[in-house]
């Protein structure tokens, strides 16, 4: 009975160890995408990157969000054409299984002018 449990052991940990760093990446990208889509809104409404880095930091309040992880595409609003906020994170994974950082992007588009 030991013998078995040595050898099944390490496969149930590995699929544990999985599990979790994958449940943490996925949290990751929903709070990323999050982000965008706040700054995206923002930025359509008020046609003010600064306030929309804001929103995005406040949009995902987990992460340490800088106006450094968001960028704006066109950098300007005008009435009728669409914004698309871009956010990038990087963030030590939790167990280092599948590397040592977990990097997330996520992207939100909204329609300028409200």
């Amino acid at each position: 009975m030991a013998v078995e449990f040595a050898l099944i052991a390490p496969l149930l940990l590995g699929i544990v160890v999985s599990m979790v760093e994958f449940s943490h990446f996925f949290n990751l990208q929903i709070s990323v995408t999050q982000a965008a889509r706040e700054a995206a809104r923002t930025m359509a409404v008020t046609n003010d990157a600064g306030q929309a880095a804001t929103a995005a930091a406040s949009g995902a309040p987990g992460l340490a969000l800088s106006a450094a992880n968001v960028s704006f595409a066109p950098g300007a609003c005008t009435p009728g054409a669409t914004v698309t906020a871009t956010v990038a994170f990087t963030r030590p994974a939790l167990t280092g299984f599948f590397g040592p950082t977990v990097t997330v992007g996520g992207q939100g588009a909204m329609r300028c002018g409200g």
